[in-house]
């Protein structure tokens, strides 16, 4: 059932999302000053509902529970914001490299929500008071292609087969049935040999 179109605020930060957007991460400063935003604040209260809580205050469907998720910049002690995006989500480097400051300035949690969430279609999503957009990262490919061989075997082209191509032996019906008579008379030799030695 499609959901209702949620009602904006003209003060609200708004997020859209689209197709273009699967495999884009956006990453949401949470505002600590924010009322909403304090279930975020203490994660060990949330006790594994990290998701559920955040798809909740998102207004997302509670399917949607997996694409996001909190982070606490805390945690990250020697990889920091940035190294986890990139090493840890594989996002663009060099994109992340441009909000790196603004990125490692971040002390309170940190809410990253995957592109998924919008389907096969545009969506709006208000965020609430105490969420703010630092920026929208692509993920990085690495391409995949097939380089010429270097080995001086592999250079030049194969002479054609002469001839039709070999096919399996295939035998006509007699044949079939001749051959599974003998394995049937084989068998009952072997049986009436076996009872004569008991």
């Amino acid at each position: 059932m499609p959901q209702p179109d949620p009602v904006i605020p003209a003060s609200a930060e708004v997020l859209t999302l689209g197709p273009t957007d699967r495999e884009a991460v956006f990453v949401l400063a949470v505002d600590p000053e924010a009322p909403k935003m304090a279930p975020l604040l203490a994660p060990k209260r949330l006790n594994g509902h990290a998701g559920q809580t955040l798809a909740g205050i998102l207004g997302l469907s509670p399917e949607h529970e997996g694409e996001v998720e909190l982070i606490n910049p805390a945690d990250l002690e020697g990889i920091g914001l940035s190294g986890y995006l990139i090493e840890g989500l594989g996002l663009d480097a060099a994109r992340i490299a441009e909000d790196r400051d603004r990125l490692e300035a971040l002390t309170a949690p940190v809410v990253v929500l995957r592109g998924r969430v919008a389907g096969l279609e545009d969506r709006v999503l208000p965020l609430p008071r105490g969420l703010t957009l630092i920026g929208r990262y692509g993920t990085t490919y690495t391409p995949i292609g097939l380089a010429p061989l270097s080995a001086r075997a592999a250079t030049g082209t194969l002479p054609p087969v002469p001839g039709p191509l070999p096919t399996g032996l295939r035998l006509s019906r007699p044949w079939q049935i001749a051959l599974i008579v003998a394995a049937m008379a084989l068998l009952g030799a072997l049986f009436w040999l076996a009872l004569s030695l008991l």
